[in-house]
C-alpha cells in the first residue's frame, strides 16, 4: 500500500468537485487527487429523459463563472466537438441534460487527477503532520492510501424515501431517480401514481403522459399526480428573484444567525423546488388537447393531499395509498399499480465523517458541521489543514448552495485559500439588489475579514 502526498484530496466526483479539479488543473504547484467509486462520471442518469434540459444557463458549467477562458469551459467543449455553429443556431441558454452529462464526462477524461472506481472507505487525521490519511478501495479489492494536507468533501446527496414508501412489495415502487431506466416497466402498468410536485415529479408525469395514448385511456389506463403541497407551482425564475443565487446573497445569508437561517430556508421552497414554466405548460397543453370533446385526458391532479399510509392490495400487484387532505382534514384511499416517489434527496454523509466530528471538526447543536463563509468546516483541534465542504445543506449558505451556477464561485474561493492569495476575483458585486440594510452597504462586502489568514 503506497502513500502518496497531496495538497488536496477530493472525495466524490460530482459536478462541484469535478469543477474544483478543473480549476486546480491550471495550478501546477498544487498537487491534488479526486476519488470516486463509480467507474465513470454520470450525472442524474435516471432523469436524463428526452427533451429535458438544465434549469440554469450553460454558463453554469464547471469553470466559466470563475474563469471564462478555461480550456474545460462548455464553449470549448462545443468547439472540440464541432458544435459551436449548431449551438449558435440552437438559441437556447438551457442545454439538453444529456449534453451536460456528456460535457462533464469529457472534462473528467481530460483530468489525470480524477480517479474513478476508487471508493473512499476511511479518512483519518494524522496529528503529527496535521494531514488527512484517505484510504480507498478499488472494485477489484485493492487498497490505496493518500496523505493530504486538505480535503474537499463532495459526496453529494442520495435519493430519499419517506417511511410510508419503505415497504416490501413486488409491484413497482421507485424513487424518481430510477425513472429513466424503469420507464418501460411502468408502461406495462395500467394505473401509475406520481407523488411529489417538484421538477423531477413533473418530468416523470410529462413522460408518462406522452406515453399514454387515447386508446390506452379508453381501456382504463390512467396517471395520478399527488402532492402534499398547496399546488403545482412554478419555480421562481424572474430576473431579480434569480439574484438569490448569487455570491452576494450567499455572503448575506452567512451573516444571519444560524438558528434563523434554518427558518428562512424553510420559507424559500419556491425559489428552488418548483417546476419550470415550460414543463407546466407542456403538461397543461397536452391535457387541453386530449380533453377535446369531453374526453378523459388520462391524468388527474390532487394537491394538498399528504400520503400517510401505503399497503399492498392483496395479491393483485397493486397498492392502496392512504391520503389526508391538509385543508379539509378528510381521508381517502386510492389504488394504483405502480408508484414513482419524487420525494427528493438527502445528504449522504459517509460513516468515516463521524470519526472526525468532535475530535477534529466542530459540530453545532444539531450535530452538523460548522461550515464557514469560506466553505471550510471549523476545526476543533486547532489544526491548520482545511476540510472544505461542497454543497453543504442550504442552512449553511442559502438556497444557492446546490445550484450549479455557484459551483465555480465556491471552487474559486477554495482555490484562493489553497494558493494563499486572491487569484480569482470572488468579492466583486454580483447583484443589483442589496440584501442587508442600506446603512450596511457603505463598506465593500467580503466573505471574511481574515479570508486568507488561514490559507495553507
Amino acid at each position: 500500500m503506497i502513500m502518496t502526498d497531496f495538497d488536496l484530496a477530493g472525495i466524490g466526483i460530482g459536478p462541484f468537485n469535478l469543477g474544483l479539479a478543473a480549476l486546480l488543473s491550471s495550478h501546477e504547484n498544487l498537487s491534488n487527487v479526486f476519488l470516486e467509486r463509480k467507474p465513470a462520471f454520470r450525472w442524474h442518469e435516471g432523469l436524463i429523459l428526452p427533451g429535458t434540459t438544465l434549469q440554469v444557463p450553460f454558463m453554469a458549467d464547471l469553470v466559466t463563472m470563475a474563469d471564462p477562458t478555461h480550456r474545460l469551459s462548455f464553449l470549448n467543449y462545443l468547439a472540440v466537438h464541432d458544435r459551436l455553429y449548431k449551438f449558435y443556431f440552437y438559441e437556447n441558454f438551457m442545454i439538453p441534460r444529456q449534453e451536460y452529462d456528456h460535457y462533464c464526462r469529457w472534462a473528467s477524461q481530460q483530468l489525470s487527477a480524477c480517479r474513478f472506481g476508487e471508493e473512499v472507505v476511511d479518512v483519518a487525521h494524522e496529528s503529527a503532520s496535521d494531514s488527512f490519511i484517505v484510504e480507498s478501495r478499488s472494485a477489484s479489492g485493492g487498497k490505496q492510501q493518500y496523505r493530504s494536507r486538505n480535503i474537499a468533501i463532495g459526496v453529494g446527496t442520495a435519493p430519499f424515501l419517506p417511511k410510508w414508501a419503505q415497504i416490501k412489495t413486488l409491484a413497482p415502487l421507485m424513487h424518481s431517480s430510477e425513472f429513466g431506466r424503469r420507464r418501460l416497466e411502468l408502461s406495462k402498468r395500467r394505473r401509475v401514481t406520481v407523488i411529489g410536485s417538484g421538477q423531477s415529479a413533473a418530468e416523470c408525469v410529462l413522460a408518462l403522459l406522452n406515453d399514454l395514448t387515447p386508446e390506452m385511456v379508453a381501456a382504463g389506463a390512467s396517471i395520478q399526480w399527488i402532492t402534499r403541497s398547496a399546488g403545482f407551482f412554478p419555480m421562481e425564475y424572474s430576473k431579480l428573484g434569480l439574484e438569490y443565487f448569487t455570491p452576494d446573497y450567499m455572503r448575506h445569508f452567512h451573516r444571519i444567525a444560524p438558528v434563523r437561517r434554518r427558518e428562512i430556508v424553510a420559507d424559500q421552497g419556491l425559489l428552488y423546488k418548483g417546476i419550470s414554466f415550460s414543463t407546466i405548460g407542456e403538461i397543461f397543453d397536452l391535457m387541453y388537447e386530449r380533453s377535446v370533446g369531453g374526453r378523459d385526458p388520462g391524468l388527474a391532479l390532487f394537491s394538498n393531499c399528504a400520503v400517510e399510509t401505503l399497503e399492498s392490495a392483496g395479491g393483485s400487484g397493486s397498492f392502496r395509498i392512504g391520503i389526508n387532505h391538509n385543508h379539509l382534514d378528510e381521508k381517502a384511499t386510492v389504488e394504483t399499480d405502480a408508484i414513482v416517489a419524487a420525494t427528493g434527496y438527502r445528504h449522504a454523509w459517509p460513516e468515516w465523517l463521524g470519526s472526525l466530528k468532535g475530535s477534529v471538526l466542530d459540530t453545532c447543536e444539531w450535530g452538523d458541521l460548522v461550515v464557514g463563509g469560506d466553505f471550510r468546516a471549523r476545526r476543533s483541534d486547532g489544526g491548520k489543514g482545511h476540510v472544505f465542504v461542497q454543497n453543504a445543506e442550504t442552512f449553511h449558505h442559502g438556497v444557492g448552495a446546490p445550484d450549479l451556477g455557484l459551483g465555480a464561485f465556491r471552487n474559486a474561493v477554495i482555490v484562493n485559500q489553497l494558493l494563499g492569495r486572491e487569484h480569482y476575483r470572488v468579492n466583486a458585486s454580483a447583484s443589483f439588489q442589496k440584501f442587508g440594510l442600506p446603512s450596511s452597504q457603505t463598506a465593500p462586502s467580503s466573505i471574511s475579514g481574515d479570508f486568507y489568514a488561514h490559507a495553507s
